[in-house]
């Protein structure tokens, strides 16, 4: 057992011999980071995104994007739309066709200088159009893959009027630099924890900028699927600039109701995402008892002031 004991010192003072004289010169620094990043910001209204009746209303985007160690240069952006469409499958559920994927389909392309810049685009109906007009989906109904725009769900859609109430889409963005790499992907740290960064813009389609019938008494009611509640998720109501009621969901399920006075000017709702938003359940029905939005686990719940569909008003 002493034999043992002096070995196991000897190694351990050998160890300390051997970091004493550790030469600081030998460590390899690491570099920056090589690579590139770009996020954009609405400008033009997300509650209105589309406008059913009214196609030349756009989504308006500024684009930043940023060299990592400030020595790439991008060439060139691509920007893709994801265009996704509610509807109620042969079962009675609520179910979501999503055209193009994940990622969506090419709607155009910008040519950016420098190694940092800030540039505007608008994303229009034709836009979005020109890429999905072809678009086929099997709904499920026994009839195989139909032509999108052929409405084979009655919802009145045509290349006249090409989106209606519940369709969403999701912007993103692949950057091309000058020596040819190809950057389509961040972390999530990267696209939620710095200021105004993102990896993509959501918006949905409207028949009214805003509530026209406001006074009375509105009810929210939401679910999570999982019981354990929003896990930090919420929705104010916003009155006039105020918010006036936050409303959240701590196991399963919450319903809350909310009256608006007579004389009020605005108002709307703002959804705060939380750590588990595909487990979120929602509706909100008006005055009249009309619901204007629902939202079932499946859906994307976008940050920000809330769709509703003001063609049920």
């Amino acid at each position: 057992m002493k034999n043992i004991t002096t070995y196991l010192f000897s190694i351990l003072s050998l160890g300390a011999i051997l970091v004493g004289c550790k030469d600081d010169s030998l460590v390899a620094v690491p570099d920056w980071e090589s690579g590139v990043h770009g996020y954009g910001v609405m400008t033009s209204d997300p509650a209105v995104g589309f406008n059913r009746d009214d196609s030349s209303i756009t989504v308006d985007v500024d684009f930043l994007w940023k060299s990592i160690d400030k020595l790439n240069t991008v060439t060139n952006i691509d920007l893709y739309v994801a265009f996704n469409e509610s509807y109620v499958d042969i079962d009675g559920n609520n179910a979501v066709a999503s055209h193009g994927g994940s990622f969506g389909l090419k709607v155009k392309s910008i040519s950016p200088l420098g190694n940092s810049e800030v540039g505007s685009f608008s994303v229009s109906q034709d836009d979005v159009y020109a890429a999905y007009q072809s678009a086929t989906f099997d709904y499920g109904f026994g009839n195989g893959s139909q032509s999108v725009y052929s409405d084979p769900l009655g919802k009145g859609r045509s290349s006249a009027k090409k989106f209606v109430p519940g369709d969403s889409f999701t912007l993103k963005w692949i950057l091309t630099t000058e020596d040819g790499r190809v950057f389509d992907s961040w972390s999530p740290s990267v696209c939620t924890e710095f200021p105004q960064a993102n990896c993509q813009l959501d918006w949905a389609v409207s028949c009214a900028t805003d509530i026209q019938s406001r006074t009375g008494t509105w009810t929210i009611s939401g679910s999570d699927s999982y019981g354990d509640g929003w896990n930090g998720a919420s929705i104010d109501v916003v009155l006039d600039g105020v918010v006036v009621d936050s409303f959240t969901v701590a196991e399963v399920a919450n319903t809350e109701t909310f009256d608006i006075p007579a004389g009020s000017s605005d108002l709307y709702f703002v959804y705060n995402k939380g750590d588990w938003d595909s487990e979120v359940g929602l509706t909100i029905k008006n005055p009249a008892g009309n619901t204007l939005i629902t939202w079932v686990p499946a859906d994307v719940k976008p940050q920000g002031e809330m769709i509703l569909d003001l063609c049920n008003e």
